[in-house]
């Protein structure tokens, strides 16, 4: 099969989110679709511990979700999650020590493994701050919409409340 000319070439490999973009970004209808379709379905697909797959049919039959909900996800991946250099929380926890921080995270998560909530909660004890919680909620992946991560969120912020 042919490869695209959309697909670009970098030191380690093709460049699959640059490609998503341009494909979610370009003048053809039926490209963009088929290029969140695919993006879209496979993010809901890992993305909960419990798939729910009529959830996920009626995203992908939706344009005016499906696109956009793509879109954001692959610039989002594609400006490092906006913040301006690899690894920032973790080298600048230093200027979190005096805040309260709760940390909620699925212990199933398959998007951002659960060692790196570890990694900054660690970073954070490490850097002074004494006010760090974390709870790794089990039978919870990545969705905040989640059973188990819901309630850990709402504790968490009840006890802001509270404070």
């Amino acid at each position: 099969q042919k490869k695209e000319n959309a697909e670009s070439e970098s030191a380690t490999g093709p460049d699959y989110l640059a490609a998503y973009y341009r494909r979610l970004s370009g003048p053809s209808d039926e490209l963009r679709r088929a290029a969140a379709s695919a993006f879209v379905a496979y993010e809901l697909s890992i993305s909960k511990t419990f798939v729910k797959h009529e959830g996920i049919a009626r995203t992908l039959a939706e344009p005016t979700v499906l696109i956009p909900f793509a879109l954001f996800e692959v610039v989002f991946m594609l400006n490092m999650g906006f913040l301006s250099q690899e690894n920032q929380l973790l080298a600048n926890a230093d200027k979190m020590k005096n805040h309260r921080v709760s940390i909620v995270h699925g212990r199933a998560d398959y998007v951002c493994q659960p060692q790196a909530a570890y990694c900054l909660y660690k970073a954070l004890q490490k850097a002074g701050n004494t006010r760090v919680k974390l709870e790794f909620v089990a039978g919870a992946g990545h969705s905040d919409s989640e059973p188990g991560n819901i309630d850990a969120i709402v504790r968490a912020t009840d006890l802001y409340r509270t404070a």
